[in-house]
């Protein structure tokens, strides 16, 4: 489908006013969308199709796959009822699970996110090593693609929260086009339906990168300040409403738990299509053997097996090739309201108006309930009827009802017959879905043995080396006090590299390697491959051993960094371009890693 043009998440339009804004940001989007998919793609056969040149044929339905929006990890390893065994030595009640969901804290000593077993394949061992609770970060525990913060009042009482499933590639992208409609669009999403009295002010100083001096952060594919993911208004749990407007802090606008990623997600379901000897009927055993996700989370697992078993055929009875449905991403799906019900100080057509709901406190901000496919015409379906495409809801109490009754919060929401008194009460009333759409083959999927080591030198990241200093100089909090540096938080999306422009500095991340001999790097031809570029000269200067999390990993491991002098001829091919990286005779690619544009 040479025609094929990867929308944006929920086909969203944050440029209503700018077709020329609009028409740069799909653009990019199909960009970023393009080498995320080729990063995805499995060695041949592969059973994980390119959109961009399938035909698919225009009745081709799309499957929903599913999952709780709260963290399945927090149950495991610390509940005293575990979704599966093996039961874990904390035996939390729900009390201080929902306390720990909310905050990183439980009980009246407000201990930290415990210790969690290092190994869990086959299963968890507690006899074991043990290693602090991640994914790391200031709600890296929200790893089910589902984050939240919540904001409580003077008494303690829960008077909004702010659900996000938006992928940090998105608003990546943005901000590279335009800063200024992310400070608007920020400043819309945490002030919807909000009382004055608890309105913020987002300012674009406060989402900028800063250095060590408080000096803002120049990135040089763009000319403008570089984002800071994990600012004030984009960080943590919890935020302030209350008090003096400039005491007011926090929110949740997009994902920000390493793992949470788009390019993790499309990457996930890549690695998923291949069929193992461990066979599908066991989720543990397909991750372990697979070596992707991480387990006990409500989503990988889950998400793994049942991309596995559609290309299996255990799902249709036949084999198929399969990726995500346009558009691509993570969505909040409707919760089920039939469990909430008005506590005792609600009196429709007293104090809320007279047609009031217990649904109505919950407000689709960003994104829709309901989406058209446009490959058939007709709603994505659902689970539970037409699929979701929220991107961010609030949950609050609407303000025709405070006109009436300042006083209400959500705890005069019940659920269950419980009042709303932890965000996570409403988060376990949802679940967060994608959309894939299987293709019929007559292709056999190979079977193929677990995963083993990876290889060395491999290529994983690339950024200009001005970002990459910066947000890695910035440590990230934890409640374990396990911090991480920022530079986990970034993305794949390739920096731009101008046609007949000045030298670059990049540094380029790449899996351990033994030895004190430099690789050789080159920009390949192809998004994918290629050959190696003659107009584009690249020297690796130095190397160095960093610690962090490679976007997308729930846990941080060791790496070196590559620093490289790139000079682009002004007869380069504009595009996404491969990176190779050779050691020993040995080349390991990676598609999408530099971006090249035409010269000014």
């Amino acid at each position: 489908m040479s025609d094929f043009t990867f929308g944006t998440p929920a086909f969203i339009v944050d440029f209503p006013d700018s077709t020329a804004s609009q028409t740069a940001l799909a653009a990019l989007w199909n960009d970023n969308l393009k080498g995320f998919v080729q990063q995805a793609m499995p060695a041949a056969p592969s059973f994980f199709y390119d959109p961009t040149d399938t035909d698919i044929p225009a009745d081709t339905p799309t499957a929903q796959v599913s999952w709780s929006a709260f963290s399945g990890r927090l149950m495991q390893y610390c509940s005293a009822t575990p979704p599966i065994p093996p039961a874990n030595p904390y035996n939390l009640g729900m009390q201080d699970i929902y306390s720990l969901a909310d905050t990183g804290y439980y009980g009246t000593a407000a201990t930290a996110l415990p210790d969690i077993p290092a190994q869990f394949c086959p299963e968890a061992n507690w006899n074991g090593p043990l290693q602090k609770y991640g994914p790391y970060g200031p709600r890296g525990w929200h790893d089910e693609y589902c984050e939240w913060a919540a904001a409580r009042d003077e008494n303690n009482n829960i008077i909004r929260v702010d659900f996000c499933c938006e992928n940090p590639e998105y608003w990546y992208s943005l901000w590279a086009i335009s800063p200024t409609r992310v400070v608007e669009l920020y400043n819309e999403i945490l002030n919807y339906g909000l009382h004055a009295d608890r309105l913020v002010v987002v300012t674009e100083d406060d989402l900028t990168l800063k250095d060590g001096g408080g000096n803002v952060v120049t990135d040089p594919g763009t000319g403008r300040a570089a984002y800071n993911p994990l600012n004030k208004w984009n960080s943590g749990p919890k935020s302030s409403r209350t008090g003096s407007l400039a005491d007011r802090t926090g929110g949740a606008v997009h994902l920000t738990s390493t793992p949470n990623t788009l390019q993790t997600e499309i990457g996930l379901a890549g690695v998923s299509t291949q069929q193992l000897v461990s066979g599908n009927d066991n989720a543990q055993n397909l991750l372990c053997c697979g070596q992707f996700g991480q387990a006990y989370r409500n989503s990988d697992p889950h998400i793994g097996q049942t991309v596995n078993r559609v290309v299996g055929g255990q799902v249709t009875g036949t084999f198929n090739l399969i990726n995500l449905a346009n558009p691509f991403g993570l969505y909040i799906q409707m919760p089920n309201f039939t469990t909430w019900s008005f506590g005792a100080r609600i009196k429709p057509g007293t104090n809320v108006p007279a047609d009031a709901k217990p649904s109505d406190v919950w407000q689709v901000v960003r994104g829709s309930a309901t989406l058209v496919d446009p490959v058939t015409g007709e709603n994505f379906p659902g689970n539970t009827g037409d699929g979701g495409f929220i991107l961010h809801a609030a949950c609050q109490i609407p303000l025709s009802w405070l006109a009436m009754d300042s006083s209400l919060t959500l705890a005069d929401i019940q659920i269950n017959g419980s009042p709303i008194t932890w965000a996570g009460q409403i988060a376990q009333q949802f679940d967060v879905g994608l959309y894939a759409r299987p293709l019929l083959t007559e292709a056999t999927p190979p079977t193929l043995p677990c995963a083993g080591a990876g290889a060395q030198a491999a290529p994983l990241q690339c950024m200009y080396s001005v970002l990459w200093d910066a947000y890695y100089a910035v440590a990230e909090p934890n409640p374990t006090g396990f911090a991480i540096p920022m530079a986990s938080n970034t993305t794949m999306i390739a920096p731009f590299l101008p046609a007949g422009g000045a030298k670059a500095a990049l540094t380029l991340i790449v899996s351990p390697y033994e030895g004190g001999t430099l690789p050789k790097v080159a920009v390949l031809t192809e998004l994918a491959g290629g050959e190696v570029d003659g107009n584009i000269t690249v020297n690796v200067t130095g190397a160095s051993s960093v610690t962090y999390s490679v976007p997308g990993n729930s846990y941080p491991g060791t790496y070196t960094a590559l620093t490289l002098e790139v000079s682009v001829a002004s007869g380069a091919s504009p595009g996404l371009r491969a990176v190779a990286v050779t050691l020993n005779e040995q080349a390991e690619t990676m598609a999408a890693l530099v971006h090249i544009t035409a010269g000014a």
